[in-house]
């Protein structure tokens, strides 16, 4: 199989690229900030090692199994497509995600991808395949795992066979004692971590709308842009949400939940229309944020249609399911009601962001599906406390000019809660 490196990665990843093909080592280690093509790299080397090695097959593992498919499946098959190799590869019509893709070779060998969730230990060390070994297994989003999760895996998965790949991407946390950061500066032996950024990416491949979150986060928060966009750790210890977890929020768990509560926040571009769906647990003093929709250069007309949309995929609507919006643009909040939306501006008043803020602060837990609210998830987990650069002294107070859009709609969501003490 011949491969044309500098036609389907970027230059950057040639000497990795060598390097797994020359099996220089067994554990790839690939970090970076958002938009430096860490998994799709990943995807396309998993497809040419399973087409060079006959008795290789590939376990590709997610922390929860309802990923999958929107995340590394359709990942797998973009590079399938990207080879041109859709022809020998057996793809599932199905839309569950566990079902492996198969590899038919010329001699009636089959090679299995197959795709697993780390939420049920047992699946994994129950998995069977009719020949070869698991020669390539892949952790995507490192940072959803603990470290015994990891091991656990690679115990149940790396038998059988005497040359293995394992491969581990994700975006560094803020946090420099978080322990993916900690675990990337510790030398291991037989391993290499190798970082990138969208710097290191053709322009022509970014395409417009993150290239313009990238420049609006570089001129607008600089430490959010280093830890988003070039993955450096640039966390402070000053986090004002201590209370955050990022963790899935399941779909039946979402089913259960009482009441919706959700918010928007006017924008436009550079700064963008924000909306979020949450729901409060006053017994467990809990927050869940399960849902966000983000827009750029969307007029009120065009964000009301694609917001309309947003929710009736996600079983609510517009019409009936009560929305709080950012009362100081009038206007749009009278615009969504003449067109149909249930919306009504958040009442605000002298000292009510602090008091927002700090019932926020508050809560035992604040839990973000990351994969389902990713803008939102940054914004909680990166906002801090400002320093004052002449005195070093931490300032009171909630800083503004940091990216807040998806905050500012949960606050406004459940005004009538904290307004209420949270009873």
């Amino acid at each position: 199989m011949k491969i044309k490196s500098d036609t389907i990665f970027a230059k950057v990843y040639n000497k990795i690229f060598r390097w797994i093909m020359n099996h220089e080592y067994t554990e790839y280690t690939l970090t970076g900030g958002r938009g430096s093509c860490k998994s799709s790299f990943i995807s396309l080397c998993i497809i040419i090692l399973i087409v060079m090695f006959p008795q290789f097959n590939a376990l590709i593992i997610r922390k929860n199994a309802n990923t999958l498919r929107t995340s590394v499946y359709e990942q797998i098959v973009w590079a399938i497509e990207k080879l041109g190799l859709r022809g020998r590869f057996k793809i599932p019509k199905s839309e569950t995600s566990a079902l492996p893709i198969v590899y038919n070779r010329k001699n009636g060998v089959k090679q299995y991808i197959i795709f697993r969730g780390c939420d049920n230990p047992e699946k994994i060390k129950s998995i069977k395949i009719a020949s070869g070994y698991f020669g390539i297994i892949w952790f995507e989003e490192k940072t959803e795992f603990t470290p015994a999760e990891i091991q656990n895996v690679k115990v149940s998965a790396m038998r059988g066979g005497s040359k293995f790949y394992v491969f581990e991407s994700y975006n560094p946390p803020s946090a420099k004692r978080h322990w993916c950061n900690t675990d990337a500066r510790t030398p291991k032996k037989d391993r290499v971590v190798f970082h990138t950024t969208y710097l290191d990416i053709p322009r022509e491949w970014l395409g417009e709308a993150i290239l313009n979150e990238i420049e609006h986060t570089k001129n607008t928060n600089e430490r959010a842009y280093r830890n988003i966009f070039l993955g450096e750790a640039t966390g402070t210890g000053l986090n004002i949400f201590e209370n955050v977890e990022l963790r899935e929020i399941r779909d039946e768990e979402i089913a259960a939940f009482d009441f919706f509560y959700s918010g928007i926040d006017w924008g436009y571009y550079p700064d963008p229309f924000a909306y979020s769906t949450s729901s409060y647990n006053a017994q467990k003093q809990t927050l869940y944020i399960f849902d966000e929709l983000y827009l750029n250069k969307r007029g009120n007309y065009e964000a009301f249609q694609d917001l309309t949309e947003h929710m009736k995929a996600h079983g609510m609507s517009i019409a009936t399911d009560r929305i709080t919006a950012d009362s100081a643009e009038p206007k749009s909040v009278a615009d969504f009601r003449s067109w149909g939306g249930n919306v009504r501006g958040a009442i605000k008043g002298i000292g009510s962001r602090d008091a927002s803020f700090k019932w926020l602060q508050g809560l035992k837990r604040i839990v973000i599906d990351p994969a389902r609210c990713p803008r939102i998830a940054d914004e909680f987990t990166l906002y801090e406390h400002e320093i004052d650069k002449r005195t070093g002294e931490v300032l009171s107070g909630y800083p503004d000019g940091q990216p807040d859009h998806g905050i500012d709609t949960v606050r406004y969501a459940l005004e009538t809660v904290w307004r209420h003490a949270g009873e």
